[in-house]
């Protein structure tokens, strides 16, 4: 069964991600759709035009666990508004839809890999998972 009952994906139409959370928007959308014919309900959120995406931003970067913790607090000397959902992509994870808070969000600090990982890896990493795939890294 998968622990992720409900997974939400913030992306742009109208913006290019910054290559350091380097995601492509469109392999994310695919792979979401892999994960809804596995069981997982998932949610497309195009932030193009949302002039104030606090509410979003809030949930994902204080709702996880400090060792789950996304980048979004690491941002220096930019708005939210400018990154959130737009340049940074974010993917936040559920337990169920309709909670609070999402458990876990990507792209975010991992120090058992030593650097940033990604919404893509970890994406491949989860449906891995659930295909029961022993060659698949268990995804954190």
């Amino acid at each position: 069964m998968a622990r992720f009952g409900f997974i939400e994906f913030y992306y742009s139409t109208k913006h290019t991600p910054v290559d350091k959370y380097k995601c492509d928007n469109a392999n994310v959308l695919n792979l979401l759709k892999s994960l809804e014919a596995k069981g997982v309900e998932t949610q497309a959120i195009d932030m193009a035009d949302n002039p104030d995406p606090f509410k979003q931003y809030h949930k994902a970067s204080s709702g996880p666990a400090s060792e789950f913790r996304p980048v979004f607090g690491e941002v220096r000397g930019s708005d939210y508004k400018e990154y959130f959902g737009k340049t940074i992509p974010a993917l936040c994870c559920y337990p169920k839809k309709g909670d609070r808070a999402p458990v876990e969000v990507f792209p975010r600090g991992d120090k058992k890999l030593g650097r940033e990982y990604l919404i893509e890896e970890f994406l491949e990493n989860y449906i891995g998972e659930l295909e029961g795939r022993i060659e698949s890294p268990e995804a954190r």
